[in-house]
């Protein structure tokens, strides 16, 4: 959904900085968690070279020097309660995702695309990559594919826009501009010639006059959101978001349009 030859402009360093910690490809593709007590244990299609507790020192007990079911070690290994995770992981399996990869150009892959192809090589082969507990395929609930459903769903051109306020001072000012299914251009509020309401936050005067600047500047918006810190935080980490948001509507912390998009 990004774009190849995406442009980047305008984007202040309050909003970058953020929103910065959102764009870590790893986060979507690995199981361990930052801070979590997990076992990883190396292998060489069955002969085990290096085993490393992330809280106390390499090659605990009860490790075997061969392995012949990589998942039901790893079952066996989390079902003793001294890890959070376990990951046994084929050093071959690896080496494997990295030359399917690399192997073919994919100059026509979107930024996205190419991350979630890495997500499936490393977690298409569970002997090659075994995991307990798994790997969620989710992050909070969001999927690439629902994402990618949405996107591709939007009008061309169109607009997607998320203000995020502290009080009156904006945290998060994110414009994003979609044409043929794909990001074409991120730039923030920043870069809008637009006449501001006296009173900023997430009301009914920022939405009006956000929806009017978009239209005239970029291209008209398919979605928008003005929200609280918290009220986005909660709404990112909610179950049935929609649900979350209606409720922050009636506080006063969350408002937002939508066209009439899937």
């Amino acid at each position: 959904m990004i774009d190849p030859t995406w442009q980047v402009s305008d984007l202040d360093p309050v909003t970058w900085r953020n929103i910065g910690h959102y764009f870590d490809p790893q986060q979507y593709i690995r199981a361990a968690q930052p801070g979590e007590h997990g076992l990883f244990v190396l292998h060489d299609d069955g002969h085990v070279l290096k085993a490393v507790d992330t809280a106390g020192p390499d090659r605990p007990a009860g490790i075997p020097d061969h392995i012949t079911d990589p998942e039901a070690l790893a079952r066996e290994l989390y079902s003793s309660g001294q890890w959070q995770r376990v990951h046994i992981i084929n050093r071959r399996h690896l080496a494997r995702v990295a030359r399917e990869a690399q192997a073919t150009p994919r100059r026509d892959y979107t930024l996205d695309a190419y991350y979630h192809l890495v997500y499936t090589l490393v977690w298409g082969d569970p002997k090659g990559y075994a995991c307990e507990p798994p790997h969620a395929g989710q992050w909070n609930g969001w999927t690439y594919s629902a994402i990618r459903r949405f996107v591709s769903g939007l009008p061309s051109p169109a607009t997607l826009a998320l203000g995020v306020y502290a009080g009156e001072a904006l945290s998060i000012g994110l414009i994003v501009l979609c044409e043929g299914g794909r990001f074409r251009r991120v730039t923030t509020f920043d870069g809008l010639a637009w006449q501001t309401p006296p009173t900023l936050g997430p009301t009914p005067q920022v939405l009006s006059a956000l929806r009017a600047a978009l239209s005239d500047q970029f291209a008209p918006p398919a979605a928008i959101l003005l929200c609280t810190d918290a009220t986005f935080s909660g709404w990112l980490a909610a179950t049935d978001k929609l649900s979350y948001l209606e409720e922050a509507r009636v506080h006063a912390t969350a408002i937002w349009y939508q066209s009439d998009v899937p």
